[in-house]
């Protein structure tokens, strides 16, 4: 039986969370290796679940403890050879909206983040990379899953209902 576990594929994961500001902007992070915005988040290490890999991400990228993140989405995106990338799943976690005081004890991993700003949702759009990323594509549905207090599964960031 050991065997045939090692035969099944293997997804990459990666996790990230949506964290507000008491206006309701984004709190979004441009990371040094890469020439567009990010949020807080990052790759699921093994035997590390996802909820705890966003928890150790935040830490390190911004100085923040979370503990109670709060479910939003999985998203199942596809393979893309042309950037090399594996198939994936991609989970979505809400920080909540967090108070001034709290904004002021961020503090950044220099060698990874460069920069924090937060930013009106529509904003975080364009500072994102625009819709060719799947982040981007998923967030119009995150922000509305908050919303309605409610998670989501989406497949390449749409709604799986509108997949044919």
């Amino acid at each position: 039986m050991d065997n045939y576990y090692k035969t099944l594929a293997r997804k990459r994961m990666g996790a990230g969370a949506l964290i507000f500001n008491e206006k309701g902007e984004l709190l979004i992070v441009q990371i040094s290796y890469k020439n567009y915005w990010s949020i807080p988040g990052g790759i699921v290490e093994d035997n590390e679940s996802p909820r705890q890999a966003c928890i150790r991400e935040i830490k390190e990228e911004i100085g923040l403890d979370f503990k109670n993140l709060q479910f939003v989405c999985v998203d199942y995106t596809q393979a893309d050879k042309t950037k090399n990338k594996d198939e994936s799943l991609q989970f979505m976690f809400s920080g909540g909206k967090i108070s001034e005081e709290e904004i002021k004890n961020i503090k950044i991993d220099e060698g990874e983040v460069v920069e924090y700003n937060f930013v009106a949702p529509e904003k975080a759009v364009e500072l994102l990379g625009g819709s060719v990323r799947s982040l981007v594509r998923r967030l119009p549905a995150c922000l509305e899953a908050i919303k309605e207090n409610k998670g989501i599964y989406l497949e390449d960031g749409r709604n799986s209902f509108d997949i044919h």
